[in-house]
């Protein structure tokens, strides 16, 4: 088991996130609900993804983007963030900084997060651990298509409900 601290919810795992993203130089990946990427835009984790992505870093994402969620993903590419989509994603948050620093949950629901919603989640410095993480985000990840792809199907599934 990787040492490390232990946070229990959603705010204190996005301030979490905020310092690795800041800290990183390099990479970040991460694995999200899009809900959670929705709070994380409220609490301006965005500028500081933009700030890193502007200062040379790269970001690559996944998330389970449904229609609701459009906006928020075109926002992401927009900034330079790589998303992809991973169809029925089931519940897990990680994100992972330069392959060093990490914060991740076994399982989140999704749908009802909320910054009041209890939450377990390791925040670790082990590189030993982000190396697990990022194993399983490349394996997702090779299994994702590229977010365009999924907007695209979506405004198409739309545009024939209309």
């Amino acid at each position: 088991m990787a040492d490390g601290t232990i946070i229990t919810n959603v705010t204190d795992v996005l301030a979490v996130c905020s310092k690795i993203i800041e800290s990183a130089e390099n990479e970040v990946l991460y694995i999200s609900p899009p809900s959670l990427l929705i709070l994380a835009s409220q609490l301006s984790l965005t500028e500081r993804t933009k700030a890193f992505i502007q200062g040379g870093g790269q970001m690559r994402g996944i998330a389970d983007i449904s229609y609701p969620y459009i906006g928020e993903i075109r926002y992401f590419l927009d900034n330079g963030v790589d998303v992809h989509h991973f169809h029925q994603y089931v519940g897990i948050f990680m994100l992972v900084g330069d392959e060093k620093e990490s914060i991740s949950t076994m399982t989140v629901n999704g749908e009802n997060l909320s910054t009041d919603t209890p939450i377990v989640a390791l925040w670790s410095d082990s590189p030993t651990y982000a190396e697990y993480l990022m194993s399983t985000f490349e394996m997702a990840w090779g299994q994702s298509i590229p977010a365009i792809q999924r907007i695209e199907e979506l405004l198409k599934e739309g545009a024939q409900d209309i």
